[in-house]
């Protein structure tokens, strides 16, 4: 028996399903081509990736967050500040020029605010309740996690009334965009964040060094080969961080923007808010150009929701290659609650916010924008409050 069949016959695949998720990523490739462009077919191939990584990798800022807190463990922060300073490297220096489709590529910028503020520490708490970041929530939707999934629905609910209130919130005190790059150019804003992600590295290393004797590492080796280990799951954090980053980068000359979730999830809800009668056209936030041509069109001519949709399919396609596929419905009345209101926080929040953990914490920095650094200090408060509350919900 070759060692091809022998791995393969070894596993856990779910084949069925496994085909059933390929199928469908792969009608819809088809789909884009015929019918969009190769743009739009990179898009959803570049968000599968994304899912198949996360997934893999275990790549998330919740539970890396909350094992920080309460166990002292720091190698998912500091995998997370691997990706971002290998991101920002390219990123940076990039904005401004022409991605490879002709458009002028643009970073995640947010005004530093009173908004931000609150938004940032609004998610923070929601998605230690929720259970799951912007695509955190997605990736677990993928793999079948059924609590999960009523976060999504309520991450949606939140996103649209957050479109609602924005030009309220935007209306408070706020000194504005702030790229650092603007102001200093891009080597010293290069040097200064990667500096401030190292310190934050050696500050997780020092209070994990406090509690234990052992340092957590983003590289563990196993026994397995390479094949069976990228196929089949369980990578190493620091796979994840490069990979992550290497696609981010890819993002941005295929797509012109930088790596975003919540876009997508408050104009799904918009759609499906107009499709019962609501017409959010005539609110402030849908009137604005992008948005207003975004409600318009169909899902799939929008950037983040074609990565956002390969994200759902990659996670899937993953969990059935590794038997880790969890479809089954079982959750109970507090948790059950707990996803209602961390989904509505973390949508609500990531409006006010201008992001989430990926729009506003890893592209806002690895942009050079000054409302990442914010958000990072407001989120990670707000998931110290929310782990706090866990026990409350049976979490």
């Amino acid at each position: 028996m070759s060692l091809f069949k022998k791995i393969f016959l070894q596993s856990k695949i779910d084949f069925p399903m496994l085909f059933f998720g390929t199928s469908i990523l792969l009608f819809i490739l088809f789909f884009l081509l015929i019918n969009y462009s190769l743009k739009h077919f990179l898009l959803l191939i570049i968000g599968g990736a994304l899912g198949f990584v996360l997934f893999h990798s275990s790549f998330g800022f919740t539970g890396s967050w909350r094992s920080f807190i309460n166990e002292r463990k720091g190698n998912g922060i500091r995998s997370q500040l691997l990706a971002i300073g290998l991101s920002m490297l390219l990123i940076v220096p990039f904005i401004g020029n022409e991605s490879f489709f002709g458009s002028i590529i643009v970073g995640s910028f947010g005004p530093v605010g009173v908004s931000v503020i609150i938004g940032s520490f609004l998610f923070g708490l929601g998605m230690q309740l929720g259970g799951g970041c912007g695509s955190g929530t997605l990736y677990n939707v993928g793999a079948g996690n059924t609590r999960m999934l009523i976060t999504l629905i309520f991450f949606i609910l939140g996103s649209l009334l957050g479109t609602l209130h924005l030009p309220w919130w935007s209306s408070l005190p706020s000194f504005g965009v702030i790229s650092l790059s603007s102001y200093i150019s891009t080597v010293p804003t290069l040097i200064i964040q990667g500096i401030l992600l190292i310190i934050i590295a050696m500050f997780t290393i020092f209070y994990e060094k406090r509690g234990k004797k052992n340092i957590s590492t983003i590289y563990q080796k196993t026994d397995t080969s390479f094949f069976r280990v990228f196929v089949f799951g369980n990578w190493p954090l620091l796979w994840g961080a490069i990979a992550i980053a290497l696609l981010s980068i890819i993002m941005i000359f295929i797509a012109g923007h930088t790596w975003s979730v919540t876009f997508a999830l408050g104009l799904w809800g918009a759609k499906i808010a107009s499709h019962i009668g609501i017409d959010v056209s005539q609110w402030e936030y849908w009137k604005g150009s992008y948005q207003a041509q975004a409600l318009q069109r169909s899902i799939l001519t929008d950037s983040v929701s074609l990565t956002n949709i390969g994200l759902l399919l990659g996670a899937f396609i993953a969990s059935n290659l590794s038997g880790k596929n969890n479809s089954k419905i079982n959750i109970s009345l507090l948790p059950f609650f707990a996803a209602i209101l961390g989904g509505i926080l973390m949508g609500y929040g990531a409006r006010l916010a201008f992001g989430c953990s990926i729009g506003a914490l890893f592209s806002g920095i690895a942009s050079g924008s000054m409302h990442g650094w914010l958000w990072l200090l407001f989120a990670f408060a707000g998931s110290y409050y929310g782990i706090k509350l866990r026990p409350y919900f049976k979490l």
